[in-house]
């Protein structure tokens, strides 16, 4: 049984996990603490909890369990003073303080869910991610980053993390025993490339004899990928995990309709170019396949963030990581 392990979090990871969990694979998610957002923010300033939220998506993904109870931990507030509060995140938050350790209230949280598979954070402290853009300004807190007030056609020059401490020895384990990889879908700056600057995880990364899978995105994202084509995100990649990390790339070949593309060009989200000529020249495997889900998707009322209309296809991406394996 193939082991798997996802570098990331988010949305792009639970539509990953949701066609993996289909497979007879070993599925675990390295997720980042630097998420200061929405619930999650909240969470985090008020009760000094681990960023909840990621780690609830991916449990989710993970889970086994009745659907009603899965929805439960989805459930976002629209009214009242829990507005946008998920029930997942609050109760992660509360178990944390509970049992007094954030991966004994993870554990406790998967038996709920009985989830298989494994969902770690990438370090056991909160952190603050900020962004050197390419005129010199500098962006902090992840929000900041992922929702830019500044101009977001400026590219990002690069990422720094703080606290600088070393990563959860759990999360170094699961890369060592790795046989694939996965980086993405998802936000590349501030959901998957805030794992590989904690200490120890770039260079976990780069020893392991795991294949090395990055899946772009369907669009880009405004103050992150503006103008990115495929291999502008295995050049970004690389450029924290070292030239040549990455061994194989999936792209989504087939452009959504154009009242899509006119929906995300009103918040400045363009289609992923699959230059696939380019990749091929940079000697990576390249697996490009049309990978719109055909279903879109619309946020609760009580969410505040930007959210993506448009998903992959779970299953064709899950069927796409075993071939490359």
């Amino acid at each position: 049984m193939k082991n798997i392990v996802i570098v990331g979090g988010g949305t792009g990871t639970f539509t990953l996990l949701s066609g993996l969990r289909k497979f007879p694979t070993n599925n675990a998610v390295i997720v980042s603490t630097a998420d200061d957002g929405g619930s999650t923010g909240r969470l985090r300033e008020e009760l000094g909890v681990l960023p909840p939220g990621d780690l609830r998506q991916c449990l989710v993904g993970l889970s086994y369990t009745d659907p009603v109870l899965q929805d439960l931990f989805s459930y976002r507030f629209a009214k009242g003073s829990l507005a946008g509060h998920t029930v997942g995140n609050i109760i992660l938050a509360a178990l944390e303080k509970v049992t007094g350790d954030v991966e004994r209230g993870i554990a406790q949280t998967a038996k709920m869910l009985n989830v298989r598979g494994e969902v770690v954070p990438v370090t056991l402290f909160p952190t603050k991610l900020s962004a050197t853009l390419m005129n010199g300004k500098k962006i902090v807190g992840e929000h900041h980053i992922d929702e830019p007030r500044h101009d977001g056609n400026i590219r990002i020059k690069s990422l720094t993390l703080k606290p600088g401490g070393a990563a959860n020895p759990r999360a170094l384990g699961l890369i060592a025993a790795a046989d694939a990889i996965i980086f993405g879908p998802g936000d590349l700056y501030t959901s998957t490339i805030p794992n590989l600057l904690v200490k120890g995880v770039a260079e976990a990364v780069r020893r392991s004899s795991a294949k090395k899978i990055l899946i772009t995105n369907l669009m880009t994202k405004h103050g992150q990928t503006d103008k990115f084509k495929a291999s502008d995100f295995v050049k970004s990649l690389e450029s924290y995990l070292g030239k040549g990390s990455v061994d194989a790339v999936i792209v989504n070949s087939k452009k959504p309709a154009a009242a899509w593309i006119a929906r995300h060009k009103k918040e400045h989200s363009e289609f992923v170019e699959p230059d696939t000529a380019l990749l091929k020249k940079m000697k990576l495997k390249v697996l490009a396949e049309p990978l719109l889900n055909g279903n879109t998707f619309e946020k609760n009322s009580g969410d505040v963030l930007k959210r993506s209309y448009l998903r992959h296809d779970p299953d064709k991406l899950a069927k796409l990581i075993l071939d490359a394996v």
